[in-house]
């Protein structure tokens, strides 16, 4: 795809607000100075070079971007909306931050013909204006770039044949926007946490995806008052073992390691996705339709904001169900199982029962879409395997398909933990139980289909 920049001889330093003289390529830019462990120690009667100055310019400038690049990440910080005038692309002023921590700010709207665009594409392409209509997918995204201004008096150099008298005495740092063919790479890091949060898929091979598996269901089966500090336990650890498998990004071979995350050619930041249909109209190929899709692009956010949505989480940690669990015996997820012949139906608690305490703790009912409900009468309840599995035998199986089990943990009769002596608290991961009062544990289930679910109940 044509990459369409706007760092072109003609308007100069499109981007900036300053009045240029010069542009240059990427040979200035490669050459600004960031040694961000490198300081100058000057004393008295010293005689400084080019060389001390670039170190003196270096060292601050390369802290900034090591700071930008690692602890805040590349994206739009704001601005850099894009528009469609007719033909026209636009976009707008904003400043981003690129994949090795410079800041890339555009004062000035960039704009591109499409047609002139398309016209550009098919000829590297190799289309015919005679072509069929075709859908092009293209990016659009900001890279930084510098120029060269205010020229100054220099003494000449001895060796240079040319006697140049005079040299630029600015470098200004500008951004250019471009049209490309590939997605810039993304840098994710943070999988094992990611999992943990639910954000990440966990692959086939992924050792690290498991562990943030393990964490996330250990955080689901902790008591609500509970769950938070497990979180931030887990969150801990995992965001440990992420941070020692991160690091810059090299090329093969190189024996410096570089600062920024990313490698210079790699650093450009995604402004938006590009669906463009081009066709055919009187012999000249031109563009039927665009559509822009910018909310694939990374945005990072002011602090105080973060600070802001992590306080609305608040009220789901800190809330209603906060109050203290007293311990009773959990059901624990996907253990219940029934025989073949549908007469009996077992499961297991987190912690022991008291043997009596089975007897009309556990009912059965099953559904008819065209009948209704029947209840399904209970036989008997027994508590075996140290008080932790209990097996509930019916007189018959299920009269009708859709079978619903409610294990008690509210009411007159509830199941009941030796230690600590209190009522069954309903589902592992569920509200907590008090000492007088429960959850009552409700599993509905149908062939390939069950769900488990808690509820809070009242006495």
């Amino acid at each position: 795809m044509t990459n369409l920049d706007s760092s072109t001889p003609d308007c100069g330093c499109v981007g900036t607000s300053h009045q240029t003289t010069s542009t240059t390529g990427d040979a200035v830019c490669s050459d600004l100075p960031d040694t961000p462990f490198v300081e100058l120690r000057p004393v008295t009667g010293m005689l400084l070079g080019e060389d001390d100055f670039r170190v003196l310019v270096g060292n601050p400038r390369g802290k900034q971007m090591l700071h930008n690049g690692w602890l805040h990440g590349f994206g739009v910080v704001w601005g850099l909306g894009l528009e469609l005038h007719d033909r026209e692309l636009r976009v707008l002023p904003g400043l981003a931050l690129d994949g090795t921590g410079r800041e890339l700010l555009l004062t000035s709207s960039w704009c591109v013909d499409l047609d002139s665009w398309a016209r550009t594409w098919a000829e590297e392409h190799q289309l015919k204006s005679s072509c069929e209509e075709q859908e092009v997918e293209v990016w659009v995204v900001a890279e930084f770039g510098c120029c060269l201004s205010r020229p100054m008096p220099a003494l000449s150099d001895p060796c240079d044949v040319t006697r140049k008298h005079d040299d630029f005495s600015r470098v200004l740092e500008t951004t250019r926007i471009r049209i490309v063919d590939e997605r810039p790479p993304r840098l994710r890091g943070f999988h094992r946490v990611r999992v943990l949060l639910g954000l990440d898929d966990v692959g086939d091979d992924d050792p690290a995806g498991n562990e943030g598996t393990a964490a996330a269901a250990e955080v689901a089966q902790a008591a609500s008052d509970e769950r938070a500090e497990t979180l931030l336990h887990w969150f801990r650890r995992l965001a440990a073992a992420d941070e020692m498998d991160l690091g810059p990004e090299r090329r093969e071979g190189d024996a410096d390691l570089p600062f920024g995350p990313l490698l210079d050619e790699d650093s450009a930041v995604l402004l938006a996705r590009l669906d463009v249909r081009v066709g055919d109209e009187n012999g000249c190929l031109t563009v039927r339709e665009v559509t822009i899709d910018p909310a694939l692009r990374a945005t990072l956010l002011p602090t105080r904001t973060i600070q802001e949505l992590v306080c609305g989480l608040a009220p789901g940690l800190i809330g209603v169900d906060s109050d203290a669990d007293a311990g009773g015996p959990r059901l624990i997820r996907d253990s219940v199982e029934w025989t073949s012949d549908l007469t009996r139906v077992s499961f297991r608690v987190t912690r022991s029962l008291e043997p009596g305490s089975g007897e009309g703790s556990v009912e059965v009912s099953s559904l008819d879409p065209r009948r209704g409900w029947a209840t399904d009468e209970v036989q008997r309840v027994q508590i075996s395997s140290g008080g932790t599995t209990v097996h509930v035998y019916l007189d018959a199986a299920p009269t009708y398909d859709v079978v619903r089990l409610v294990i008690h943990g509210t009411g007159p009769r509830v199941l009941f933990g030796v230690d600590p002596p209190v009522p069954f608290a309903g589902v592992v991961g569920g509200p907590p139980g008090t000492a007088d009062d429960g959850n009552d544990a409700v599993v509905t289930e149908r062939p390939g289909n069950r769900r488990v679910r808690s509820r809070r109940g009242r006495s």
